[in-house]
């Protein structure tokens, strides 16, 4: 087990600090619950877009990559449709420094006008590679057609007229509004004590300030099945089939993540056996399971020949049934997508300190506290009871969006029965 100590400031800001001795490198990440679902429709993408001006520097530094350097911190930064994390991974005796130098560059970001109208190239860079990325194209459309009318149906990049739109002031105004210490998530991971990062936090006057601007949630109503179609000319079609949990509970939480490797982890996965069967090379079948705060997302993805597009949606539908109609005979596909997802888990905190700083600011901002223990206990402690029925739960036709883009033949989508 970790020891995880957290520190909360008088204006709501919070300090969760991962201790593990004898560790020689910290991770550090800062986290605002800021993303799509906090954006106004006309400036959909601004979220990442300030993400990007984060780096830009402020009126005193101008190059954010070599203050890092000197302090030998890797930086990156991820926004979701939840949330927006800065992070860093650095050695051990300067954490201190790292941290105080992402404090200052998302409290001092200048801003800079024409850095900002040079971004805006870059951005739509990035977007028009979502929009070629079939892959990338088909979860972007997911998102926003199984949480229809819900601030979850985001794209996150926004799409080429609202980056065009975008002005320097719905930037600043932006920034100023959400970027407040009282929203915001430090998570540090390493051999460092809390007093000295508290020292840290408080010696940048901007991180003590009271008010805060707050994230409203409300109940998300699944619309489903929804079925669309991308037509591309590509020579492969990708399919994408995301399923939808009522709240994001452990047991939940826990059963996408079951179901995720029981559909597609290893050769013996339910659906990754019967595409093998029908002839189809798997190797790009992913699945991925989000959690957020109104709901979690279970997401598979993979690509297949025209020519089979027809026959691979009818084993997919009938997939899904299955397991939904006929959840006790899979009792032992379950116990073996059980341990992958334990092993799985565990290998990613333990594979880069950024990884696990990160993971735990998103936690922290989507279920207020975050425990690795408690995460792997909820997977080893489920039982299949429960596991059956939330999947009866989550399998329901109305919470699933099928989307195919490619060269799909005429009819091939309606061979989905679900």
């Amino acid at each position: 087990m970790t020891a995880v100590e957290t520190y909360k400031f008088s204006n709501g800001l919070k300090l969760i600090v991962e201790k593990l001795p004898k560790c020689k490198s910290t991770g550090i990440a800062v986290g605002f619950p800021v993303g799509g679902r906090t954006e106004n429709a006309k400036v959909s993408g601004i979220s990442h877009y300030l993400e990007h001006m984060i780096f830009k520097g402020t009126k005193t530094v101008k190059n954010t990559d070599a203050a890092f350097k000197q302090v030998g911190a890797n930086v990156n930064a991820d926004t979701e449709v939840d949330s927006t994390v800065y992070v860093a991974e650095c050695p051990k005796e300067n954490a201190l420094k790292t941290l105080g130098l992402w404090l200052q560059f998302l409290s001092e970001a200048s801003i800079d006008h024409e850095e900002f109208e040079r971004e805006r190239g870059v951005i739509l860079s990035e977007y028009f590679i979502t929009e070629d990325n079939p892959d990338i194209l088909v979860e972007k459309n997911i998102w926003l057609s199984l949480f229809k009318g819900h601030p979850l149906a985001s794209t996150v990049i926004g799409t080429e007229d609202t980056i065009k739109a975008i002005s320097h002031s719905d930037m600043l105004n932006y920034f100023r509004f959400w970027y407040h210490p009282s929203n915001a998530v430090i998570w540090v991971s390493g051999d460092l004590t809390i007093d000295r990062l508290i020292n840290v936090v408080e010696q940048q006057r901007d991180w003590t300030r009271q008010g805060a601007a707050t994230v409203s949630y409300r109940t998300f109503k699944p619309k489903g099945p929804a079925t669309i179609v991308l037509h591309r000319k590509n020579k492969l079609v990708q399919i994408g089939l995301a399923l939808s949990s009522p709240s994001h509970s452990d047991q939940e939480r826990a059963s996408l993540q079951i179901l995720g490797s029981m559909l597609s982890s290893g050769q013996s996965s339910i659906l990754r056996r019967k595409l093998i069967l029908e002839g189809e090379f798997t190797d790009r079948l992913r699945t991925v399971a989000s959690s957020f705060r109104e709901s979690g997302i279970l997401l598979a993805s993979f690509a297949v020949q025209p020519s089979k597009v027809r026959k691979v949606v009818a084993i997919l539908s009938e997939t899904v049934r299955d397991l939904r109609e006929n959840t006790v005979r899979f009792k032992e596909n379950f116990e073996n997508a059980r341990s992958h997802a334990v092993g799985s888990f565990s290998t990613e905190i333990d594979v880069r300190m950024m990884w696990r700083a990160i993971q735990g600011a998103w936690e922290t901002l989507r279920r207020d506290h975050c425990s690795w223990d408690e995460l792997i206990s909820s997977l080893d402690s489920l039982s299949f009871e429960q596991f059956k029925d939330n999947v009866v739960e989550i399998t329901q036709p109305e919470r699933m969006t099928l989307v195919l883009a490619g060269n799909v033949k005429r009819g091939a989508a309606t061979a989905a029965h679900w």
